[in-house]
């Protein structure tokens, strides 16, 4: 009795700190494509994938490489264990990094310090009322100021003035959920 009273109150800690967790989108599965160009013309794609709220993530960019020189791509999948793992090209393994967040829903002090993030405003994008942001993050040589415009915790726009670059949504589709084996880390 004793035995199970104690794993009762195991799992219900657990879902309770679970619970607490603040999500990072304020829907709970979604397909995010996104453009980018940068000043010189080059375009990359993006497509998100998030579920849980987005404590699991799966991006991955494409790039045109310009001149004929074909295309570079690179997947990231970021968990709950506090990791993202970058794929090798082949797919079939992948390197561990700490996991770097941005909560535009529920932004540490720490993260909008470093970042030195503040709201600038609202603004509707499309048919979507929007946060504005404005950012100041450290880059190698220099701080890039970012623009963002954000719609349940997800940028589906923003600007950089330099190296001058603007992203925008091509689509946002939500789902009720997604394939487990998209957010599987090859061993």
């Amino acid at each position: 009795m004793k035995k199970s009273f104690s794993i009762l109150l195991c799992v219900l800690a657990a879902t309770a700190a679970i619970a607490q967790t603040p999500h990072k989108y304020g829907i709970k599965c979604a397909i995010v494509k996104t453009v980018t160009e940068n000043s010189g013309g080059q375009k990359s794609y993006t497509t998100l994938w998030f579920d849980d709220y987005g404590a699991k993530e799966r991006s991955e960019v494409t790039m045109d490489m310009g001149s004929g020189m074909g295309e570079a791509k690179w997947v990231t999948i970021s968990l709950p264990d506090g990791k993202s793992y970058m794929l090798d090209r082949s797919g079939k393994s992948a390197k561990a990094n700490p996991r770097v967040d941005v909560n535009y829903l529920d932004m540490s002090e720490k993260v909008a310090k470093s970042r030195k993030a503040k709201v600038i405003g609202e603004e509707k994008v499309g048919s979507r009322m929007c946060t504005k942001w404005e950012e100041h993050v450290k880059q190698i040589l220099h701080t890039a100021t970012v623009t963002s415009w954000v719609w349940k915790g997800i940028p589906i726009k923003y600007t950089v003035d330099n190296p001058r670059s603007t992203t925008t949504l091509v689509s946002l589709e939500q789902k009720s959920s997604l394939p487990a084996s998209l957010f599987t880390v090859p061993k």
